[in-house]
């Protein structure tokens, strides 16, 4: 599905989240939440490209995240939100909601150099695919619909 609204960057993941009346439980969360969805972020320069896969074009976006636990050597805070993403992904996924997409390139785990930028795809998307645990590692599909 090729994208009809074209993207705006901004400076920031904190002004690209209120552009979309979202909030993030913390400042690290790794998915925020409107009043009716939430809001997934597509690290589209991540240094794991295989396990954050953004099709801009085809409208499409995979994550793919690693089994999380203690006597695996995460920190609680990585454990509680990798449960939050997918709390938020089995939410939609199960109830078929629309839910929005950031792009995000320049976080922690980036190659890019620069300070945050992120930009909101301006269509709605759907989880159409999700599969696995926290605890075993999971993946979930998300698909622009309108």
């Amino acid at each position: 599905m090729e994208p009809s609204i074209p993207i705006k960057w901004v400076q920031g993941l904190k002004v690209a989240y209120s552009l979309l009346g979202a909030t993030q439980r913390d400042q690290y969360s790794w998915v925020a939440k409107t009043n009716d969805s939430f809001v997934f972020s597509a690290e589209i320069d991540h240094i794991n490209p295989d396990d954050n896969v953004y099709d801009h074009k085809a409208g499409a976006f995979s994550k793919r995240v690693p089994p999380m636990s203690k006597s695996l050597g995460h920190d609680p805070l990585s454990i509680s939100h990798s449960k939050e993403l997918f709390e938020a992904a089995s939410t939609s996924y199960k109830e078929k909601l629309r839910c929005r997409v950031l792009l995000v390139k320049g976080t922690k785990f980036g190659r890019t150099s620069a300070p945050i930028k992120a930009a909101a795809d301006g269509h709605f998307w759907q989880v159409t695919v999700l599969k696995g645990s926290v605890e075993n590692g999971y993946s979930f599909y998300i698909e622009r619909v309108a």
